[in-house]
């Protein structure tokens, strides 16, 4: 059995116009905490994936988080904070997330997002 370090991450998404995701860790993890913050004026979705992989036929996330449309001309962010309890949420294959206009699919949205996670994996 390895030894799962405690490692945190401060991720700043700003690709928008593509719909490549994210790898956050290539190994299991466990996500205890996530923020995110857009200024755009329609809604997204951050969609995560249980596979820790940057390909964007990952399939289905395993779960995606909703975010409101922001104000993009008085700069007023929509923001939001999810903690998933002491015990965390398990992604046994690695967490990786795409920043899109649905809950589902790879449409990219058209403006950036700041991601906040804090998560312990065992990636280096």
């Amino acid at each position: 059995m390895s030894l799962i370090d405690e490692k945190g991450a401060s991720f700043n998404y700003s690709a928008a116009g593509t719909n490549t995701l994210t790898q956050v860790d290539a190994g299991p993890s466990v996500l205890f905490h996530l923020s995110v913050a857009q200024t755009g004026g329609s809604a997204g979705f951050l969609q995560f994936y249980n596979n820790g992989s940057a390909d964007a036929g990952a399939g289905t996330p395993d779960f995606a988080v909703a975010l409101a449309s922001g104000t993009s001309g008085a700069g007023t962010p929509s923001t939001r904070d999810i903690v998933f309890g002491q015990h965390g949420r398990a992604m046994n294959g690695g967490v990786s997330y795409l920043w899109a206009a649905g809950a589902t699919g790879t449409v990219a949205h058209g403006v950036n997002a700041t991601v906040d996670l804090t998560f312990r994996g065992t990636a280096t």
